[in-house]
């Protein structure tokens, strides 16, 4: 069984006055969608930096708290170990770019872990089909749109297949037609028991997920 417990977590920026989060604890398991919701500013895409550890392994600031996969504490774990178990997608794809063709960006997660040619070939067109992007394959990532290059970085999350998705704003800039192909692959990685954490100003997947986070509501002083 899949699980992320976060226990008794605090934090907030060095030089901040507000604490973003005090003493939050939370559990997700198998199958979980987890709308994270909150006006600008409450700490949205700062829960999800903590969640995979970018805070406080990159991003400093004053930190106390638990969070473990499957009773596996994050703190003991570097980033690299960290990625194939927990993936964020940014609010900014540019900021997850870094190859000249899209096949390449696709490969380079599953090159890292060692999997075999062959079956990176496979993850790919897998990840590439589930979003309806196969055109896409040998193109150019600088050519591609804005929304282009947002499935692009979502594929290459799914090449990894990670126990926990951390999407940071999925549907922002896209047209109706990507967001319905992204909220199918969403609901079909929760019923094959990943987690999944949305960040989504517009309240898009807030009915379809079956748990909440809203940050203006935590207890933070």
């Amino acid at each position: 069984m899949n699980q992320l417990q976060v226990r008794n977590l605090s934090f907030k920026y060095f030089n901040a006055q507000k604490w973003i989060l005090k003493d939050f604890s939370f559990l997700a398991e198998n199958g979980d969608i987890v709308a994270v919701k909150g006006s600008s500013g409450s700490g949205k895409t700062t829960l999800l930096n903590i969640l995979c550890s970018v805070i406080p392994k990159v991003i400093k600031g004053e930190f106390n708290g638990q969070i473990s996969v499957d009773a596996e504490d994050l703190e003991n774990l570097s980033l690299p170990q960290i990625a194939p178990t927990i993936s964020l997608l940014m609010q900014e794809p540019e900021y997850q770019l870094f190859f000249p063709t899209v096949e390449q960006e696709l490969a380079f997660a599953p090159e890292n872990l060692k999997i075999n040619p062959r079956q990176i070939q496979q993850k790919i067109s897998q990840a590439l089909a589930e979003l309806n992007t196969e055109s896409l394959r040998y193109l150019q990532t600088a050519s591609l749109s804005y929304g282009q290059k947002k499935l692009v970085t979502f594929a290459s999350i799914l090449t990894l297949s990670p126990d926990v998705f951390l999407l940071d704003e999925p549907f922002a800039g896209i047209s109706k037609e990507m967001i319905q192909t992204i909220k199918n692959v969403i609901l079909e990685l929760a019923q094959s028991e990943k987690i999944i954490f949305i960040v989504d100003h517009s309240e898009i997947f807030v009915k379809s997920a079956n748990k909440l986070i809203d940050m203006d509501r935590l207890n933070v002083t």
